[in-house]
Parts: structure tokens; C-alpha cells; sequence
């Protein structure tokens, strides 16, 4: 498949994937470097009646990878694999740049609503509220996700 991509899909990510254990109901946090990504912040007004709404959001592409997988496949991967695969699912955390914070939800300051407070400021993180799988026979394949 031809996948020439632009030379501006040039930034690093972090990616936190989010796995909880249905037994245990225990959180553990997964965390991916990604290269060869595209990043971009918008800004929208709404208007409803005389109200103005302002609204953020962020946008990343994700070049096509062979250790993507289906975020329902992923969850059921054991955990050593889930240390090598990724996904993309909603919930899950994005950081522009390579980042080395860890998550743990059970230590003070270092829970992912840390994470996202720390990055969210700089407009340098998203919290992934939709993830679309552009791949086929389509030129540059993709992953692209949103979120604010």
C-alpha cells in the first residue's frame, strides 16, 4: 500500500493506554512512544441564541503500525503483550512529545488526572474521545484520534 506521508506528520507522542482488570477492577496504564505523527490544536466558536461557546480541541494522526490493535482485542491480550501492542480507545491519553511520566492511579501526583493537568495547560495532550481507523485501499493510512 502506498503510504507517502506529509513532511510536516513529523511529531513524536506519548500514548497511555488504559487496561483495567476486569477481576480485580485494578488499573494499570500502558505507556507507547510513537514517531511520524501529525498534531494540531483548534479553536471553535459556537454561537447558540446571544450565547458565544468557545470550544478546544486537539487532533493526531498516527501513521499505519503492525502493533496497533482493535481496542477490544487489546484488552484481552496477556499482559507482556499488552507492553508491546498498542490501541486507541476512548479514555486513553495522548502527550505530544516523548514523554517518561508514569500513571498510577493509586499514588498521589502521579494519577492520569495529573498527567492531564500537567500537559492539558500547554495544549499539549488530548484525552481520546473518538478514534477513527483510516485504513484500506486508501494512500496514507492512519489512525486519526480527538479529544480536548
Amino acid at each position: 500500500m502506498y503510504n507517502q506521508y506529509p513532511p510536516w506528520w513529523n511529531a513524536d507522542v506519548t500514548l497511555y493506554n488504559k487496561y483495567i482488570d476486569p477481576t480485580t477492577k485494578q488499573i494499570t496504564w500502558y505507556r507507547k512512544p510513537l514517531s511520524g505523527c501529525f498534531w494540531k490544536n483548534s479553536s471553535d466558536k459556537v454561537k447558540i441564541g446571544n450565547t458565544v461557546l468557545e470550544t478546544e480541541s486537539t487532533t493526531c494522526r498516527i501513521r499505519i503500525d503492525p502493533l496497533f490493535v482493535p481496542a477490544g482485542a487489546w484488552q484481552t491480550l496477556p499482559a507482556e503483550d499488552r507492553e508491546t501492542y498498542f490501541t486507541l480507545g476512548v479514555g486513553d491519553i495522548l502527550v505530544l512529545g516523548e514523554v517518561d511520566d508514569e500513571i498510577n492511579e493509586y499514588e498521589t501526583g502521579k494519577r492520569s488526572s495529573d498527567l492531564l493537568t500537567k500537559y492539558h495547560k500547554l495544549r499539549e495532550c488530548l484525552q481520546i474521545d473518538k478514534a477513527v481507523i483510516n485504513v484500506g485501499d486508501r494512500g496514507m493510512e492512519h489512525y486519526r484520534v480527538k479529544g480536548v
